[in-house]
């Protein structure tokens, strides 16, 4: 089965070090691949190669990608516009180009674009999967997007399958109703197999289903955060935003660890953290990340 490590925290953290220390590790075991979702990429610097949005191997059985974050969100615009304008081309008198042309201003798209990039990434054939996932805040958005989603959907559905069943009651008085677009003879569709509406709505519900399966049964969600007060705070607000959707918050790496505190003992509190001392200069290239590798690698026990 595969298996997915998704790596959390405030910038500078230390998070894409100990993901990429832990994609090292897990390379040993199989086929690996890990991505940076942070649109402030530094995987490649980490790694000491030059990445892009392809996937290029470090190592035998390590491949490391950086997924161009704008880039998606523009792939993603264009999909969703040309979709809205041929599913409701019979509407061009109400000119919906106004309406498609806003829609790169509206709130959840960013979070959508990444969360499909997620999707793309999960469907590779690969063993293990560790994603090095974009600033605390984004993240949480992204991660319960899923969940939120399939409420909407589902509702959507119902209110579409309502207007559908409406038409065929009103097809069955006044006969078939068809447009004329550009010279061509377009049908109202009234059943679901032939409603373009539907059918993208029950894609949507699908692809939905299966983040939400990854991240509840295939993925360990790991918060890495630093012995400050801080990355206390935004840890623990990440952790109970993300167990109150049932997700596993238990494994934590305490990075820089420098002695026991206040700060430490708390953090400590909220699950099984890992400690990784603090070094006098970061870990840099695949030689040195084995340094930490095995400790990092103990967020698989």
């Amino acid at each position: 089965m595969k298996k997915g490590f998704i790596f959390i925290g405030k910038g500078g953290v230390g998070k894409t070090t100990c993901s990429a220390a832990l994609a090292l590790k897990l390379s040993d075991k199989g086929k690996t691949l890990i991505a940076s979702l942070d649109p402030a990429h530094n995987l490649g610097d980490v790694y000491g190669v030059e990445l892009s949005g392809k996937p290029k191997i470090i190592k035998e059985n390590l491949y490391a990608m950086e997924v161009d974050t704008d880039l998606l969100t523009k792939k993603y615009l264009e999909r969703t516009v040309s979709k809205i304008k041929d599913m409701y081309s019979y509407l061009k008198v109400l000119n919906l180009d106004r309406y498609v042309d806003s829609l790169k201003y509206s709130p959840g798209i960013e979070e959508y674009s990444i969360l499909e990039g997620l999707i793309n990434l999960i469907s590779e054939e690969y063993d293990y999967i560790i994603l090095d996932m974009p600033p605390t805040g984004l993240t949480i958005k992204v991660l319960t997007l899923p969940y939120t989603a399939l409420i909407w959907i589902e509702k959507l559905m119902e209110l579409r399958k309502d207007i559908l069943g409406r038409r065929r009651a009103i097809e069955s008085i006044t006969g078939r109703k068809c447009v004329v677009i550009e010279g061509k003879e377009v049908s109202i569709p009234v059943d679901e197999e032939e409603d373009p509406v539907m059918k993208e709505l029950e894609d949507k519900k699908e692809k939905m289903e299966l983040v939400k399966e990854f991240l509840s049964q295939k993925c360990s969600i790991v918060l890495v955060t630093n012995p400050e007060p801080l990355s206390l705070f935004e840890g623990r607000r990440a952790i109970e935003a993300l167990k109150s959707f049932g997700l596993d918050m238990s494994r934590i790496i305490l990075n820089k660890f420098s002695g026991e505190n206040e700060v430490t003992r708390e953090i400590e509190s909220m699950g099984e953290a890992i400690r990784i001392p603090l070094l006098e200069e970061p870990p840099r290239g695949v030689e040195q990340l084995k340094k930490i590798s095995e400790v990092v690698g103990s967020v698989l026990n």
